[in-house]
């Protein structure tokens, strides 16, 4: 098992600090300014029993003892597995406690007066850092049932007694940390019941979660809907102009926001989902539906943006490198070049460079005169499920410049999913079609130079294999790691690269490429380069 270093476990750390901070703070601030305009929204928890429980000064004590155990279980896990599970529990468990602070606001009822003994110190500083808000559930319950089911295993020793003692320690503290939240009037025993469910609701969850994408995307879409629900309660309450039209219009965008990200978590979370291309439909020339913006709306708009930023820091900081986009040549006949989804204004000059070689726009004026004998054809492959193709334009580009025929194949890959989530049959099945569409392109070539052979036009013999150069244009969004690592897989079931030089092959011709051995796994392109139904001939 893998022990995480001390950078990962206080990146681990940091990220769920801040997910806690940022929403606790956020349902705060909520809590206190509905309680002072509205104070009929805010919901009583109290119960008979709650009358009957004592308060406990020296409970302040174990009280505390909740963030300490917090930020020591980072470093008392053992494996890099236990680290991620701690992670996913502790962040599914603040954003499902806040939105429920968020959508059930309450406050603690009771009237706690601070002790003149030496406890005072203890509650001066908790009455100025946490609000009697936020209560159902109780965070402090969920956490503690948590930490202490990820570090019940943490100490393993031959010895049984040890562990055994370790154990009974761990489990002391846990139950006294979350008898303190009542014991301190903190909580009501509602709160406590709250925190308890939520608490195994997550355990069960957490292990069924299949990696930190599902997390990143549940964590976005609760950020953003407590984000613009909460700064649309506080804007309109501010202008007290259209109150209630502001703040409606803000919860539906925040639900849309949410409802959104949810579905792409639960994409995240489909075992090989990539049959099932429904979640991100695209018409035949790789144009999102109607009915694909209406789901994933947010997710679109900011992987376009996305796109827009990665191709100027390229632009700008290529540093005097006008076409890094440089096609590969299979042999002579075929060629691929992997790509970002590309701009419209820039499509033409890579159309240029990549057919003919040349930076210049020269071919297009006179064409007739100038157009080779060579005849062209693009096949796109698009990789990217959350943004649009630019197939549909480069095909405007090619019709406009030199008459070349474009196909588009659409393989919906998600951002970051490692490439063997795929099934390798839908990659044989992609390859499949692209190599039909290359014979079936020079099967009409052939064809094409018999009739002109019959016609009296004798064409010579190098002519008809030279007659058609096939480019297939591998993209995602940002043209760093989809782009280039499918296009690694075809070039290992067409045989040109090998397990011994598909490494080497990537630092040459794709340097800035982000493909980590659990992006690009060994066994998966051990796999692609042992199925190899068509060969060609390595570049020289």
């Amino acid at each position: 098992m893998q022990t995480p270093s001390n950078l990962n476990r206080f990146k681990h750390l940091g990220l769920a600090l801040s997910i806690f901070y940022l929403l606790y703070n956020l349902t705060t601030v909520y809590s206190v300014s509905l309680h002072t305009l509205y104070p009929s929204q805010i919901h009583n928890l109290t119960t008979p029993f709650d009358s009957m429980i004592p308060f406990i000064p020296a409970m302040i004590v174990p009280y505390s003892w909740s963030l300490i155990l917090f930020v020591a279980s980072f470093f008392l896990v053992r494996t890099s597995t236990q680290l991620s599970l701690l992670s996913y529990r502790l962040i599914l468990t603040t954003i499902f406690a806040c939105l429920i602070f968020y959508l059930y606001p309450a406050r603690f009822s009771f009237n706690r007066s601070i002790p003149d003994d030496w406890t005072q110190f203890g509650y001066q500083f908790l009455q100025l850092v946490d609000k009697p808000f936020n209560q159902l559930p109780s965070l402090h319950v969920s956490y503690a049932i948590l930490l202490g089911v990820s570090l019940w295993d943490v100490v393993a020793s031959k010895k049984r007694w040890i562990s055994a003692a370790y154990r009974l320690l761990l489990t002391g503290i846990c139950t006294l940390i979350a008898l303190s939240t009542v014991l301190t009037y903190q909580h009501h025993l509602l709160d406590m019941f709250g925190g308890v469910v939520l608490a195994v609701l997550v355990l069960i969850l957490s292990n069924r979660i299949r990696n930190a994408l599902v997390i990143k995307y549940l964590a976005v879409g609760s950020i953003g809907f407590l984000l613009i629900a909460i700064a649309g309660f506080c804007f309109a309450n501010m202008s007290m102009i259209a109150f209630e039209s502001i703040e409606t219009l803000a919860i539906i965008i925040a639900s849309y926001w949410l409802i959104s990200f949810t579905m792409l978590a639960g994409v995240y979370q489909q075992v090989k989902p990539i049959r099932d291309i429904r979640w991100f439909q695209k018409s035949n020339s790789g144009r999102f539906t109607i009915y694909t913006w209406m789901k994933f709306g947010p997710i679109i708009i900011i992987y376009n943006g996305m796109s827009f930023l990665g191709q100027w820091y390229f632009k700008v900081f290529s540093k005097g490198q006008r076409h890094l986009l440089t096609p590969y040549a299979i042999n002579d006949r075929v060629k691929v070049v992997a790509s970002p989804r590309l701009r419209q204004a820039d499509l033409h000059s890579h159309l240029t460079y990549w057919l003919f070689g040349s930076s210049s726009l020269e071919w297009s004026s006179p064409l007739e005169s100038k157009r080779p004998a060579v005849r062209y054809q693009i096949i796109v492959v698009d990789l990217a499920a959350e943004i649009s193709s630019h197939a549909h334009n480069l095909r405007i580009a090619a019709n406009s410049s030199v008459s070349t025929t474009v196909h588009y194949l659409y393989l919906p890959l998600l951002d970051l999913q490692p490439l063997n989530d795929v099934l390798l049959q839908d990659y044989i099945d992609l390859f499949k079609q692209i190599d039909a569409l290359i014979r079936s392109a020079e099967t009409q070539a052939i064809t094409a130079n018999n009739e002109s052979w019959v016609e009296g036009n004798q064409v010579e013999d190098n002519q008809v294999k030279d007659s058609l150069i096939t480019l297939i244009n591998f993209h995602c969004v940002m043209g760093l790691s989809r782009s280039i690592g499918v296009q690694v897989l075809y070039l290992l079931y067409c045989g040109t690269l090998t397990t011994y030089n598909y490494q080497s092959w990537i630092e040459q011709h794709y340097p800035n490429a982000h493909l980590k051995d659990a992006y690009l796994p060994k066994s998966l392109v051990e796999t692609m380069a042992n199925y190899k139904f068509v060969t060609y001939s390595i570049a020289p």
